[in-house]
């Protein structure tokens, strides 16, 4: 089946036109599925979900994640997270990541077994504010500088939540610095491979945060910070990067190993909600961060 398609930028990326995601037939999906697979985002435009539609969509890619923050969830429904500056009535926040600009960085590459794909439904988006961009890290790994890959190739990355100050994430927590710290405590410093080998289309990507990685193999962390600065001159070129204007009703699907993404911030007295679901994707599939994990986890819920 063929869908009706345009791109989002020169490089990559596609809108799927003309397509219902609260009422899809199999074939519509296995479409989406395949293009999912040769592109990192995509994009569909004037959607209509509740909570249970976008829960039971999200679980046809695969198993759903509840994230370590747990202060973000829908009340019905776990699997999904508000990204949201708006409050309760009691004065606390509804969801969190508030309207603060959010760094470039990978979701999720600081846990042991990170998700990595992600759906954001865009409920209520103000036009124009709170833009979010796209760095297509295969693409910045297939046009990388020989000697700046060989410092990579075949080496692992620490990476670790909040390890650059004023990324953002510690101000959801200013009146509340015991819970950070429990966060924090949750999620010890992990290493991951910092290429990856797509099984389906045999392309490489590159899986290292520039924001959250503390030490590459081979490299102190005052090595590694400073190749961090020259790495990113390369990687944050425009060639590289698509940058989305939101609208009401879009729902963007990307890809953690083959994209970074930044959010600039927004007007907070301006109403601004979305809801993202966060999926392990499957290693036969997708490129996938420690896909032994995956299997083991499966094979584990099948005992």
């Amino acid at each position: 089946m063929e869908l009706k398609t345009r791109p989002l930028c020169k490089s990559f990326g596609l809108e799927i036109q003309g397509v219902d995601l609260a009422n899809l037939d199999d074939a519509t999906f296995d479409a989406i599925y395949k293009l999912w697979q040769k592109e990192p985002i995509l994009l569909f435009c004037r959607q209509s979900l509740t909570e249970s539609e976008q829960v039971a969509y999200s679980r046809r890619f695969g198993v759903l994640d509840h994230l370590v923050r747990d202060d973000m969830y829908s009340p019905k429904h776990p699997e999904i997270i508000y990204v949201t500056a708006l409050m309760k009535p009691n004065g606390r926040p509804l969801g969190g990541l508030g309207a603060y600009e959010l760094l470039w960085h990978h979701d999720q590459i600081y846990r042991e077994r990170p998700a990595s794909g992600s759906i954001l439904y865009g409920c209520d988006m103000p036009e124009g504010d709170g833009l979010t961009s796209y760095c297509n890290t295969q693409l910045g790994l297939e046009c990388m500088p020989a000697d700046m890959r060989e410092k990579i190739a075949g080496k692992k990355a620490v990476a670790k939540y909040g390890y650059k100050k004023g990324y953002g994430i510690e101000k959801d927590f200013e009146k509340d610095k015991d819970r950070l710290k429990v966060l924090h405590d949750r999620t010890p410093p992990q290493p991951h491979d910092t290429i990856m080998t797509d099984p389906v289309t045999g392309r490489e990507t590159l899986y290292m945060d520039p924001n959250k990685t503390v030490t590459i193999d081979g490299m102190d962390e005052a090595e590694t910070q400073a190749f961090l600065e020259d790495f990113k001159t390369h990687m944050l070129q425009d060639r590289f990067i698509y940058t989305h204007s939101w609208r009401n009703g879009d729902v963007l699907h990307w890809d953690n190993a083959r994209v970074w993404h930044k959010r600039g911030s927004f007007d907070e007295n301006l109403p601004r909600l979305a809801k993202r679901t966060t999926i392990f994707l499957n290693p036969a599939d997708f490129a996938v961060p420690e896909p032994q994990l995956f299997y083991a986890a499966a094979q584990a819920k099948s005992a």
